[in-house]
C-alpha cells in the first residue's frame, strides 16, 4: 500500500510537467568506481576496507543516480564493521531549476542498532545557483519506511524526508560536496545524516575521494550509540 502511495504521488507530480530542460551532465551513462580504506567511530571502532560506487544515467529531462557504499572489517574472527548502503533516485526535470523525484534508500548496519532500514519517498526538488561553480539542491518528499531494530520487530511507518545537497566545483576536475538528509518517521525512529566529500584528480580518469559521514538515530536499543561516524579515503576511477 505504501509503495502504491509513493508511485501515485510521483505520477501526479510528473503529470503536471509542461517543459523539459537539459542537464549539464553528458547524455547516457557515466559513473565512479572506488576502493580504499576507512576508519569508524561510535558503536564500531575499526579500520575497514571500503568501496564507494556510483552509476549515472541521463536522457533529456530524465536522469537516474544509483549509489552504493560498503564497509567491512573483520579481525581475530570477529566482524567489527559491516555496513551496506544503497540508494537510487529517478528525476524528471520539468523546469529549468525544478524537478520531481522518486527515491529508494536501503541501509543494512547492525552496528547502529538496525538490521535494516528501507525508505521509499517521492517529492519535489529545486536548484539554487550561486555563480557558475556553486549549486544547492533542496528536496522535500513523503513516503514510507520499513525498519527492523535489533531486539524489536519490523514495522512500517509514514515518513517525511528533507534533503539539502551543496556542490562547489572549485576546479575543472575537483569538487566539494555536503549533503544533509533528515528522515522524520510518524512513530519516532528519526534519522539524520551528514556527508562531507572532497574529490580531487590524480591522473587521467583516476581521482581521490575523501568523505566523512555522520549519522544520528533517535531510537536505538541499549548498548548501541545514537551517533556514529565513518571516515573514508577511496581511489576512484571515473568513466
Amino acid at each position: 500500500m505504501c509503495s502504491r502511495l509513493v508511485s501515485g504521488i510521483l505520477l501526479l507530480v510528473l503529470a503536471t510537467a509542461s517543459a523539459a530542460y537539459a542537464d549539464s551532465r553528458p547524455q547516457g551513462f557515466s559513473g565512479d568506481l572506488g576502493l580504499g580504506a576507512s576508519s569508524s567511530t561510535g558503536t564500531s571502532q575499526a579500520l575497514n576496507i571500503s568501496t564507494q560506487d556510483a552509476l549515472y544515467w541521463l536522457r533529456g529531462p530524465w536522469s537516474n543516480d544509483t549509489h552504493l557504499s560498503y564497509n567491512y572489517s573483520r579481525s581475530d574472527g570477529v566482524t567489527s564493521a559491516d555496513r551496506l548502503a544503497v540508494a537510487n533516485q529517478t528525476k524528471f526535470r520539468f523546469a529549468a531549476e525544478q524537478y520531481a523525484f522518486g527515491n529508494i534508500g536501503y541501509v543494512r548496519n547492525r552496528f547502529d542498532g538496525y538490521y535494516y532500514r528501507l525508505d521509499e519517498t517521492a517529492g519535489y526538488g529545486h536548484y539554487l545557483h550561486f555563480g557558475r561553480d556553486m549549486r544547492l539542491a533542496l528536496e522535500t518528499g513523503i513516503g514510507a519506511r520499513e525498519s527492523h531494530r535489533i531486539g524489536g520487530i519490523a514495522r512500517v511507518a509514514p515518513i517525511a524526508r528533507f534533503n539539502a545537497a551543496y556542490r562547489w566545483q572549485f576546479s575543472k576536475a575537483a569538487k566539494l560536496e555536503e549533503t544533509l538528509d533528515a528522515v522524520v518517521a510518524a512513530y519516532g525512529g528519526n534519522t539524520y545524516e551528514s556527508v562531507l566529500a572532497v574529490d580531487s584528480p590524480l591522473y587521467g580518469a583516476l581521482g581521490m575521494r575523501f568523505s566523512f559521514t555522520a549519522t544520528y538515530n533517535t531510537q536505538t536499543q541499549p548498548g548501541y550509540r545514537h551517533f556514529n561516524t565513518l571516515t573514508a579515503v577511496n581511489l576512484v576511477y571515473h568513466f
